[in-house]
């Protein structure tokens, strides 16, 4: 009979508080997410967020296998990320650009007040208009470098060990990966909600110029980043 030595390496509050900065601060991805709560409503971006966190969880289970760190350590394959990923957000940061966006909140605002839901929109959906859908997110995070390197950070920060003769890592670590999904869906989901408060401020054009031009600012300069 097998007897399980469980034992934990690290610490899982470091291991928290390493997702949670990485999962609440400003980036791509939040950011397209406040864009997408102000058009549609939080409720329409729950396809994007749960892209986003199963993209994270993903590259969390691949960090804990060992293959993040060969992508992350092989530059013709981090180059090719960077090129790719810097030209979909820069085409995501025209898509929002280009957006009527006043517009686009007041239609989406009426539909509702005829009791429509806020998915239910004629006019989506292309591809690339916010908010993304699950496999557009999904795909976003994977052609994000940064996000392959600050994954890759997360066995070394806490892992768990049941002792078997057979290290399985990326097996015993389930609990990990769900605590990881758990705090990134949840910090995600406040700039989604963000964004539907903010369209209360749908009668304030200026404002909300403003805010979209932060916006797409920003989300340029992430473009930018993923070189710096």
């Amino acid at each position: 009979m097998t007897t399980l030595m469980i034992g934990l390496q690290g610490s899982v509050p470091a291991l928290s508080l390493f997702m949670l900065a990485n999962s609440i601060l400003p980036g791509p991805n939040n950011l397209m997410l406040l864009h997408g709560g102000i058009k549609r409503g939080f409720w329409a971006c729950r396809g994007h967020m749960m892209g986003v966190t199963t993209g994270v969880i993903i590259m969390l289970w691949l960090s804990y296998w060992g293959i993040a760190q060969i992508v992350v350590e092989h530059p013709q394959v981090m180059l090719s990320i960077k090129i790719l990923g810097s030209l979909y957000l820069l085409w995501l940061t025209w898509q929002m650009a280009k957006t009527d966006f006043i517009a686009v909140v007041k239609k989406a605002l009426y539909q509702e007040s005829l009791d429509k839901t806020s998915t239910a929109n004629p006019d989506k959906k292309g591809f690339g208009d916010l908010p993304l859908t699950f496999w557009q997110a999904l795909m976003l995070q994977g052609l994000n470098p940064k996000a392959w390197t600050i994954t890759m950070i997360a066995p070394t920060l806490a892992m768990i060990s049941l002792g078997l003769a057979e290290a399985t890592p990326w097996l015993d670590n389930w609990s990990l990966l769900l605590l990881c999904a758990v705090i990134n869906v949840t910090s995600i989901g406040w700039w989604a909600a963000g964004g539907q408060w903010l369209r209360k401020l749908v009668d304030y054009p200026r404002v909300m110029k403003g805010i979209h031009s932060v916006i797409v600012l920003m989300t340029f300069y992430c473009a930018l980043s993923l070189w710096l």
